[in-house]
């Protein structure tokens, strides 16, 4: 698999385009549309924006039994979902491509209003530094 240029992928990646039914997604990269080849029961996967991001539908699975073969197969955790994890897809399977335009927002996944989420991210620690740093300030504020 050839490597994808930044520059190609014109919108939010972590925006599945179109898709309202139980699903899973995530950016190409490594060995990610194999798994979805090898996890996506009954339904073909979808590649969005400029082949940047590839989806399926949770179909006769549920949404967390999708993301755990996903995470598996793939050894990556970027995958995201746009149901909760007992949802399982009611439509369906699409076996067209679909493709997204637009820009990006310079949002995270997190930020966005398409009602996404983000599966098993990890911890940053800086960010807990970060956190920690800003409650003593606060508490030290209000005990001084």
């Amino acid at each position: 698999m050839a490597a994808i240029s930044n520059s190609t992928c014109t919108g939010n990646v972590y925006v599945l385009p179109n898709v309202t039914d139980a699903a899973c997604g995530a950016p190409i990269s490594g060995n990610i549309t194999d798994a979805f080849d090898s996890c996506c029961k009954g339904n073909s996967p979808v590649k969005y924006d400029n082949d940047c991001g590839i989806y399926c539908l949770a179909q006769d699975q549920t949404v967390d039994e999708l993301t755990k073969c996903l995470e598996k197969e793939s050894g990556t955790y970027s995958i995201f979902c746009n149901k909760r994890g007992n949802a399982t897809a009611t439509a369906a399977a699409t076996t067209t491509k679909a493709t997204s335009t637009g820009t990006s927002t310079g949002t995270s996944a997190a930020s966005t209003s398409s009602g996404a989420a983000v599966v098993n991210q990890p911890v940053s620690k800086t960010g807990l530094g970060v956190m920690a740093m800003l409650f003593c300030s606060a508490l030290m504020g209000v005990v001084a």
